[in-house]
């Protein structure tokens, strides 16, 4: 348990780090992956609601800390998305990666939407504002956010159907 704990919170680090410092470098039209809800994404998917719950509150707050948003809109974010994801969970049903990528991009789609919602409700903009950057900005971004997602997903399904034969 322990050692699984610890394992989580080098990669959750990792990411962090990689989010700040490489993904500004390799973002497209100012369209960038999301690494920490990718692996808020594969911990929730593995370990289920209360571990995506915690963890992507802490995420969320460490997200918030460190960029100049309202304090708990990314924490909120990636609760929410936290959750979603943890419904999922591998121990209670069996995912195929196709599944697993849609969920993926669902919970990218959803952890947006919380976040525009709360910058509309802040700014006093039109509901027609959160349409037009969801298809705009959080679509882009969630199939970016896809294409560094299969790596794992695929990774980890290749790897136990190997140890399952």
């Amino acid at each position: 348990m322990i050692k699984n704990t610890f394992k989580w919170i080098v990669i959750f680090f990792l990411i962090f780090v990689m989010q700040t410092t490489l993904v500004p470098a390799i973002s497209i039209y100012n369209i960038k992956p999301d690494l920490l809800l990718l692996g808020l994404f594969m911990l929730a998917v593995k370990n289920g609601v209360m571990p995506g719950l915690y963890v992507g509150f802490f995420l969320g707050l460490a997200q918030d800390i460190y960029s100049p948003v309202i304090l708990g809109q990314n924490a909120l974010a990636k609760t929410l998305a936290g959750f979603f994801a943890g419904l999922f969970n591998e121990k209670v049903m069996r995912l195929d990666p196709v599944f697993q990528a849609v969920l993926l991009v669902l919970t990218v789609l959803l952890g947006d939407l919380v976040f525009l919602v709360i910058q509309l409700v802040k700014s006093g903009g039109s509901v027609q504002m959160l349409g037009l950057e969801m298809v705009i900005s959080s679509l882009p971004r969630a199939l970016y956010s896809l294409l560094f997602g299969l790596v794992p997903i695929f990774w980890e399904y290749l790897f136990q159907t190997k140890t399952k034969r």
